[in-house]
């Protein structure tokens, strides 16, 4: 017998197709579980002992550990199902379930999180986040495509609810009364068991018939979608206990310096004391004060010497943690973007595509802030080594412009340079001097406003033997009172509430960075009107600036005249690794065209001796590109190679028929590419 109730659809029948669950899948489900527990009880520890935003922070962060935790879980069982039809999942109803699970969990959190509460009020709570659990749960159920219907077994859909409403009110109980580690490890357990205990029941009430009639959605390959979500899972989760420990570090640390102080203050009470009964007695105890100020002079110094102490121990802790956050993140990194780059030859779905972008998205996003971390501990701990010699500022400008150029003009901001025919060079190193000028420019586009513009000059700075940059915007600007804490790490004036991302620590590796080079910045600006950032640096008297590429002697493209190449390319990625390879060919400037456009004004304006086209560009195709450079007196006998990762044989054929001189493929062949190229320029040495 089958009864529809409301949308669910429940059967007595026995009779279904036959399913089994991974064991492996189902191990990994277990741990994510646990893993996601232990993440939030410490989470909630820290909502529990904190007050204001600060506990709304813990708060939000608890519910998306414990509830994107239960929902990784509760999707990674699914993958673990396994029957002999094709299976996929609905995004919408998929991402539905996710947001069930962090909003019920939240406002599991908002009920208890005033300190120890009633068993009742306990209950209840548990009781509403355990029906949004069951929901999520079978959200996620009917988010399964298969050829077929699903019905759930009465007894045992009853039974998967209850279980968690008793594993929500444990965990929230838990939340506001575990003090210690080992507990919350052991509390850890038990919730995974119970939360896992729920899905395996709920998946154990379900009657998959099968239904001739109903359309085969296309299977999805679950091994590595489970890995995949179980990767930015264990990633996010992972930076969420590492914040948690170093929270609790620093507020024991804190605590201990507050004690230190109040019994320092007693102490200095207590002196006064003293001196003011023996101001009667003041020639006669003269020397004895004196000695008393030298000691009390040697305490406070004792005590700097202890604080420098603390400061250069939690600099190490921080640096030593990015080193052990950064070494797992770098393989997560590395295989989703090797995925990435061989999806022309192994294509993936179109929900694993998605999945391994956000993988790369958020992994760059945790990297960056790792990278920054590291290098604010190494510049605390005086760890910082610098190569300084000269540096032409204007080609580190230059570069910095092309890498950022796709970026102001997806925020829509135009950036003028101006810049000098020849410009000294500076004494510095090269690659924090990027660094820097990244920075300043970055900063400059991502806080200016739609339509604005980025102005940026070098010149002689008012100091004999220096030289100034500067890098103006036309954004909100900053008001006076928040300049003082402009270069204090971790504060964004405010804009940490905002969507623009960051950490707050950008300009104060900028300013320290100068400093170790010897440099100066310097910041006016007009609330309302935009900001304006200048550094300057010591000119490098009486030296040249180094090669910016030296060549190899097996190079196929050694030479003895400049040459040009044009890229036109609208893919970050594939941008930077034909800058970092063109870096390797001695006396050959590369320019970058992010549009065709642009490509098509480039090849006007500069002529150059070879062109790389990509054939998927935006607004017209590679072809379209090719047959409008032929039609043009000036650009119809430079060659010019294909650069596609469409590598079907007739594409093959169609390019060389059109008039490409050759048509490589992606992957990128270092070798073959090379050979390409000095055939393209091969006519350059023969003038």
């Amino acid at each position: 017998m089958r009864v529809v109730f409301p949308g669910l659809c429940f059967s007595t029948d026995d009779q279904g197709v036959a399913f089994s669950h991974n064991p492996w899948l189902v191990l990994l489900s277990y741990l994510t579980a646990v893993f996601a527990s232990f993440v939030a009880l410490n989470m909630a520890e820290r909502m529990t002992g904190s007050t204001g935003r600060s506990r709304l922070a813990w708060q939000l962060g608890a519910a998306c550990a414990l509830g994107g935790g239960i929902w990784a879980m509760h999707f990674i069982g699914m993958l673990a199902f396994q029957v002999a039809l094709p299976v996929a999942w609905e995004p919408t109803l998929t991402l539905a379930s996710l947001l069930t699970a962090i909003v019920f969990v939240a406002l599991g959190l908002e009920a208890v999180r005033h300190g120890r509460t009633s068993v009742t009020r306990f209950t209840l709570a548990g009781t509403v986040v355990g029906l949004g659990i069951a929901v999520m749960h079978y959200t996620g159920m009917a988010a399964m495509e298969v050829p077929g219907r699903i019905a759930y077994r009465p007894d045992l859909f009853a039974l998967s609810i209850l279980v968690a409403m008793a594993a929500a009110t444990v965990a929230l109980m838990l939340s506001v009364s575990l003090k210690h580690g080992w507990h919350r490890a052991l509390a850890a357990l038990i919730m995974g068991v119970a939360i896992c205990g729920m899905h395996y029941t709920g998946m154990m009430a379900t009657v998959l018939t099968l239904d001739p009639l109903a359309p085969a959605p296309a299977d999805v390959d679950r091994g590595p979608l489970a890995i995949s979500v179980a990767g930015a899972t264990y990633g996010l989760l992972m930076l969420a206990l590492v914040t948690a420990f170093a929270d609790r570090r620093l507020n024991a640390a804190a605590e201990r310096e507050a004690q230190r102080l109040k019994a320092a203050n007693r102490a200095l009470e207590a002196e006064v004391e003293e001196r003011r009964r023996a101001e009667a007695e003041l020639l006669r105890v003269r020397e004895g004060l004196e000695e008393a100020v030298a000691e009390r002079t040697r305490d406070l110094a004792a005590a700097r010497s202890r604080a420098e102490a603390a400061n250069q121990a939690k600099s190490e802790f921080l640096a030593s943690m990015s080193h052990e956050l950064r070494t797992p993140l770098n393989a997560v990194l590395g295989f989703a973007q090797l995925m990435e780059y061989n999806k022309a030859r192994e294509p993936m779905t179109p929900k694993q595509e998605r999945g391994v972008q956000q993988i790369v998205k958020n992994g760059n996003h945790l990297l960056r802030l790792i990278d920054e971390v590291l290098d604010l501990a190494r510049i605390e701990a005086g760890q910082l080594t610098l190569s300084l010699e000269p540096v032409d500022p204007r080609l580190v400008v230059e570069d910095v412009l092309n890498a950022l150029q796709p970026v102001a003009e997806k925020a829509r901001v135009a950036i003028a340079a101006i810049l000098p025919e020849v410009a000294p060079p500076v004494l510095a190193d090269r690659t924090r001097l990027v660094q820097v000028v990244s920075n300043l420019l970055s900063n400059a586009v991502k806080y200016n406003r739609p339509g604005g513009t980025v102005r940026v000059t070098l010149g002689a700075a008012p100091a004999p033997g220096r030289l100034s940059l500067s890098v103006q915007d036309t954004g909100e600007g900053i008001a006076p009172d928040k300049l003082g804490d402009l270069f204090q790490p971790f504060n964004r004036l405010g804009q940490e509430y905002s969507d623009i991302p960051g950490t707050g620590i950008g300009l104060t590796i900028t300013r320290r960075l100068l400093s170790a080079m010897d440099g100066t910045i310097e910041v006016a600006s007009v609330l309302g009107e935009g900001s304006t950032f200048t550094i300057s640096l010591p000119v490098a008297l009486n030296m040249a600036p180094e090669p910016r590429a030296p060549g190899a002697e097996n190079n196929p493209l050694a030479q003895t005249r400049p040459r040009t190449m044009l890229y036109v390319e609208d893919n970050p990625s594939n941008i930077q690794l034909m800058r970092d390879l063109m870096e390797t060919v001695p006396d050959t400037k590369l320019l970058i065209a992010a549009d065709p456009v642009t490509g098509l004004d480039l090849a006007m304006g500069h002529q150059p001796d070879v062109i790389v086209l990509d054939i998927n560009l935006p607004g017209m195709s590679g072809f379209d590109v090719l047959a409008r450079l032929q039609d043009r007196e000036e650009t119809r006998n430079i060659p010019i190679l294909a650069l596609s990762a469409n590598a079907l044989p007739r594409e093959i054929e169609k390019g060389l028929r059109a008039g490409f001189r050759r048509y490589l493929t992606k992957p990128l062949n270092v070798q073959e590419f090379m050979e390409a190229l000095a055939d393209a320029m091969e006519p350059v040495d023969a003038v």
